[in-house]
This record gives structure tokens, sequence and C-alpha cells, in this order.
């Protein structure tokens, strides 16, 4: 089950602080997510969320080459975070949010500063 965001101010901002933390691996995993989702269902391999296998290895694959400068990799999570607070998706309970479409664990990130040192 997954609730929308209803959090204060400050709540977001340690959010998008713990973001920027993650490892520059997960920030590229978490935007080919996007990339292979935001395709919705006009793909061949698109699945019942619109997510695309072959797309996502892709935008891996690609993403590997475009964002290894790490003068590339500082904008992944400005772009990962637009794409989250549209979607506005966290965890039952409102502790996580979700960094990538689907919510899986090692891309989301809490809302609280104080567990930054749990993220992975």
């Amino acid at each position: 089950m997954a609730w929308s965001w209803s959090h204060t101010e400050q709540a977001y901002a340690d959010a998008y602080d713990n973001l920027g933390e993650l490892p520059v691996e997960t920030l590229r995993e978490i935007w080919a997510e996007w990339l292979a989702t935001d395709t919705g269902f006009s793909h061949p391999d698109a699945d019942y969320s619109g997510f695309s296998p072959s797309l996502y290895e892709q935008a891996l694959a690609t993403g590997h080459k475009e964002w290894g400068d790490p003068e590339a990799s500082h904008v992944l999570p400005d772009l990962i975070w637009e794409q989250a607070s549209e979607q506005a998706t966290c965890d039952n309970g409102g502790f996580n949010a979700w960094m990538c479409p689907h919510g899986c664990g090692p891309h989301c990130v809490t809302f609280d500063r104080e567990s930054a040192d749990t993220l992975a």
C-alpha cells in the first residue's frame, strides 16, 4: 500500500538531501527506471505499469556513458527529485519517499535526516 506525500517543507528538504547522498550507481539505476517507465504502454515489452525492461537496460548502458562524468552525475538528484515529487508517493505510514516509479526499497529515502546514515 502506498500513500501520497503530506509532509512539512523540512521533511521534503531532508528527503532531497538524503537522495543526494545516495551512491551515484543507485542514482543511475533510479533515473534509468524513470526513463523506462515514462514511455507508457507504447513499448512492446512494457508491463502493466508501463515499465519496459529493454528500455531500462538501454538507459543504464547509455547512462553509464552520459552520467559517468562527475559533473553530469550532479544533475541526477534534481532530475530524480522532479519526477519523484510529481509522483509524490511514499510507503504506508509516510516514512519513506519513493524516488523511483515503483517504490523499491533501495530506491526510497526517509523524510528524516536522523535516519540518513541508514541509506545505501
